[in-house]
C-alpha cells in the first residue's frame, strides 16, 4: 500500500513540475515577445505581451514594471507626435524612474527627453526670430523683414509647421505691402514735384499749367471786376465792387476777395452787401461765397 502511495505522489510531482514548466515557458515567451516589440517601438504590441505574461505570473514584479513602463512610453510617444512636449517629457520621466523596468525602454525614454529638450530650445530661438520679423513688418521696414523671413525659412522647420506657414504668409504679405508702399511713395513724389513746379511758377509770376496767360500777371481791380462780371453776367450799374488781395493758404499765392455792395440807387441801403466772391488767378477761377 505504501508503495502505491509513493508511486502516486511521484506522478503528481512530475505532473506539477511539467505544469510549472509549461507556465514558465509561456511566461518567458510572452516576456520576450514584449521586449522584441519594444525594440521595434511597437508599444501597443509590447503592452499586450506583458499583460499575457502577467496572466501566467500575476504577481511577477518584472512583468509589472515592464507593463508600467510600456504604457508610459506609449503615452509619451503619442504626446510627442501631437507636439505636447510637456506631457511627453513627464511620461518619459516615469519610464526612467521605474526601478525594475527595461533598460531598453529607459534608453528610449532618455533619447526622447533629449529630442524634446532640443526642440524646446529650437522653438524658443525661432519664436525670438519671429518676433523680430513681426516688429520689422509693423515698422514697415520691408527690406529688413524680407531678409529675416528668407533666413527663417531656411531653418529646419519640419517640427514647426505652424511657424513655417506663418513665415510663408508673412513673405507674401511683405511683397504685397512693399509694392503698395512703393506706389504710395511714387505718387507722393509726383504730387510733391507738381506742387513745387506750381509754386515756382507762382514765385516767378508765370502762368500755371491750364491757367490763362494773364493769371500770373499783375491784375488791376478793373481786371478782377471784369472776371466777376463775366462770371455772374451782371453790370456795374447800381453797385460798387471792392477788391482785396488775400493769401491763399493752399498755394501760398495771392487770391482776391471781392464784395459787391449796393450804391443805394436800387432801393437797398447804401453799402449793403449783395454778393461775395473769391478770384483765384492761379487757376483763373471765380467762386461765389454762399451767404
Amino acid at each position: 500500500m505504501k508503495k502505491y502511495v509513493a508511486v502516486i505522489l511521484s506522478l503528481l510531482l512530475i505532473l506539477a513540475g511539467c505544469g510549472q514548466s509549461d507556465t514558465d515557458d509561456a511566461y518567458n515567451n510572452a516576456l520576450q515577445k514584449g521586449l522584441d516589440a519594444i525594440a521595434g517601438e511597437n508599444y501597443a504590441k509590447a503592452e499586450a505581451a506583458f499583460e499575457l505574461a502577467l496572466e501566467d505570473k500575476k504577481d511577477d514584479e518584472k512583468a509589472k514594471a515592464y507593463l508600467i513602463q510600456t504604457k508610459a512610453m506609449q503615452v509619451a510617444t503619442d504626446a510627442y507626435a501631437k507636439k505636447d512636449y510637456k506631457v511627453s517629457a513627464q511620461e518619459a520621466k516615469k519610464v526612467i524612474q521605474e526601478k525594475q523596468g527595461s533598460d531598453a525602454l529607459v534608453q528610449k525614454a532618455k533619447a526622447l527627453q533629449t529630442k524634446i529638450s532640443t526642440l524646446e530650445k529650437q522653438q524658443k530661438t525661432l519664436e525670438t526670430k519671429w518676433t523680430a520679423i513681426e516688429q520689422a513688418i509693423q515698422e514697415k521696414d520691408y527690406d529688413n523683414a524680407s531678409t529675416k523671413v528668407a533666413a527663417f525659412l531656411k531653418e529646419n522647420l519640419s517640427d514647426f509647421p505652424e511657424l513655417k506657414k506663418q513665415a510663408e504668409d508673412a513673405q507674401t504679405k511683405i511683397t504685397t505691402e512693399k509694392k503698395a508702399l512703393a506706389k504710395q511713395q511714387e505718387e507722393a513724389q509726383i504730387a510733391k514735384e507738381e506742387q513745387e513746379a506750381d509754386q515756382k511758377v507762382i514765385e516767378e509770376g508765370g502762368p500755371m499749367d491750364g491757367a490763362d496767360a494773364d493769371a500770373g500777371e499783375a491784375l488791376s481791380d478793373a481786371d478782377i471786376v471784369a472776371k466777376v462780371q463775366a462770371y455772374n453776367g451782371e453790370s456795374t450799374e447800381g453797385v460798387t465792387y471792392s477788391v482785396e488781395a488775400v493769401l491763399n493758404e493752399l498755394t501760398n499765392g495771392t487770391s482776391y476777395e471781392i464784395w459787391v455792395r449796393s450804391d443805394g440807387s436800387d432801393g437797398f441801403r447804401p453799402g449793403a452787401a449783395l454778393a461775395h466772391y473769391y478770384y483765384y488767378p492761379e487757376i483763373d477761377k471765380v467762386e461765389e461765397v454762399s451767404s
